[in-house]
């Protein structure tokens, strides 16, 4: 599965520069951009962080890793298929040098990134869309396609194609949006966002992947229209398995949406 983080193709600058550093550099942007976007929605709207989040003062932490222990888990297991019918395609190639200072950042890092993006596109562009236009439909849609587009400019998109690849980055949207609006909140896609980003750090690589480690496996050969029906697959049992946990009602798609927050 792609990994969810625009960076754009910065090959050019990162020559000769420490993978690992380049890394912390990169995602320490969306640091600055989470603390910078939080701040400004509440000196002009308002809000707190924690509105955007889920719309209450109290995050559900408990929904951040069951997001991300069932994202995760699909995650691992689809690599773990894709070894077991062609090990060929899989280069192992650890290096504890280099790998242990990996997770250390990315550990740190990729939550922070991930939890960055689900702020924006499923909690507060999600919310405008919602109140502008009164259907949760559009608010599954329009960020679902701002966010693939996006990732326009990674890397992989200029390897494998732009209409190759922006269905995998908007059906994941989509993944996440539908859990977002269900759970009536940001927190399962924002744990399910990290999982997916840091499998994609730690675990594997390919050539044009937009987060370029040390990871422990690199897949040589990479097809991602073949690999469009298995996203698709997770992603429907990724939302039928939390639906399951939290006893989601789907026929809340359908509610009319609640009067625009009133701002001071």
């Amino acid at each position: 599965m792609p990994e969810v983080l625009s960076g754009g193709n910065l090959s050019f600058l990162t020559e000769g520069i420490d993978s690992n550093l380049m890394l912390f550099v990169m995602l320490f942007a969306f640091v600055i951009l989470l603390v910078a976007g939080a701040y400004l929605i509440q000196q002009l709207q308002g809000r707190t962080w924690r509105m955007v989040v889920n719309g209450t003062q109290r995050v559900r932490w408990s929904h951040f890793f069951g997001g991300f222990a069932v994202w995760g888990v699909i995650n691992v297991a689809s690599m773990a298929v894709g070894y077991v019918t062609d090990p060929d395609n899989f280069e192992f190639r650890f290096d504890a040098a280099r790998f242990i200072p990996l997770v250390l950042v990315a550990v740190t890092m990729i939550p922070i990134q991930s939890a960055s993006e689900e702020f924006f596109f499923r909690g507060y562009l999600a919310q405008g869309v919602a109140s502008w236009t009164g259907s949760r439909w559009w608010a599954l849609v329009v960020p679902s396609v701002l966010f693939g587009l996006m990732h326009a400019a990674n890397p992989e998109v200029a390897q494998y194609g732009f209409w190759v690849m922006m269905p995998q980055y908007i059906l994941m949207g989509v993944a996440f949006g539908l859990a977002a609006l269900l759970d009536d909140g940001i927190e399962v896609a924002m744990g399910a966002h990290a999982a997916n980003n840091l499998c994609g750090a730690l675990l594997t690589t390919y050539e044009g992947a937009a987060i370029q480690t040390d990871a422990l496996f690199m897949v040589r050969e990479l097809n991602p229209m073949a690999d469009l029906p298995e996203l698709i697959l997770s992603g429907a049992l990724f939302v039928g398995l939390l639906a399951y946990l939290y006893k989601w009602q789907f026929g809340v798609l359908r509610r009319p949406v609640p009067p625009p927050f009133k701002y001071a």
